[in-house]
């Protein structure tokens, strides 16, 4: 019943048992469903924020991924950098060289989170791939690094056990300057105008610049035999070793002197058959003349 405050007239109504379950079943349906699209709207939105968190953190981790391999790279070169002195290293220590396919150890073998990288291929090719490729590039850094770990290490022991064998052996430049000829069986000789073998290098220098005995040895020669050379000093470093510097205007040892790397012996000149001052230097082992560059490593010092 609807019982007004003024005089108006009293309303009534009657509802069934029926009409009041139908009422209350459809509030509770409505209810229901307001509230079961309300959870699916806020899981929904759920889902969006954390996808988009995933994307922002995907992208990281690609760009993660490419910092690494670029880090690797510069890796590469610094292990490139040091297989070079390691076969020169090998080479002073009278060891064998290490063939290519031994310094590159293989490359890429199954990682240990293999089953990890490729859930991740599938879940995102794209950061999967590099991810991949990342693993293998690292497996592959690791072997090299540990060839290369284990060929100084022989190197290092060899070198100590040589060390005699190695102040004798010819390791420095004997000059500065710029390397003007090669070694080699042939070359068309400056001034006599034909070929001929040239078993030296020939490092271009002004008049007066000094010339340093590569390796402790004892001197042999110091003079002009009148054979083209000019005057020039020749070292007996003992092991099969001997280095002959020619072309010098002026010699500051002699026969029978003991000196060691780095001494100063002479200066550059141009006498002798040549067309411009320069060092003539050569290297023999057990009397057989053979390429210097082979001797000389880049970053060794006098002692």
């Amino acid at each position: 019943m609807l019982v007004p405050h003024d005089n108006e007239r009293v309303r009534s109504f009657q509802i069934s048992g029926k009409d009041v379950k139908a009422i209350v079943s459809a509030v509770l349906l409505v209810t229901f469903l307001l509230g079961t699209f309300t959870v699916a709207f806020f899981v929904k939105q759920g889902q969006h924020v954390r996808a988009a968190q995933l994307r922002r953190e995907n992208t990281l981790l690609a760009k993660e991924v490419d910092q690494m391999r670029r880090e690797m790279t510069a890796l590469n070169q610094s292990i490139e950098s040091l297989s070079k002195k390691d076969e020169q290293y090998r080479v002073m220590s009278g060891l064998d060289e290490l063939g290519d396919d031994v310094r590159q150890a293989g490359v890429g073998g199954p990682a240990e989170d293999g089953v990890s990288e490729q859930a991740l291929l599938q879940l995102n090719p794209e950061v999967g791939g590099k991810v991949s490729r990342a693993s293998t590039d690292l497996e592959t850094l690791n072997r090299r690094a540990a060839v290369l770990r284990e060929s100084m290490d022989e190197a290092l022991s060899a070198l100590q056990r040589n060390r005699d064998r190695l102040a004798a052996t010819p390791s420095i430049a004997p000059a500065a300057g710029h390397l003007s000829s090669l070694f080699s069986n042939g070359r068309f000789h400056p001034v006599l105008r034909i070929s001929r073998p040239h078993k030296g290098i020939d490092i271009a220098a002004r008049t007066g610049e000094p010339i340093l005995a590569a390796a402790r040895g004892r001197v042999v020669f110091a003079g002009n035999k009148g054979n083209g050379y000019g005057y020039m000093v020749e070292i007996d470093h003992g092991y099969g070793y001997l280095t002959r510097y020619a072309h010098a205007s002026k010699l500051l040892v002699r026969a029978g002197q003991t000196v060691k790397r780095g001494d100063l012996i002479a200066h550059v000149g141009a006498t002798g058959l040549v067309s411009g001052p320069h060092l003539h230097y050569e290297v023999e082992v057990e009397g057989r003349q053979v390429d210097p560059l082979n001797f000389i490593v880049a970053d060794a010092i006098p002692e």
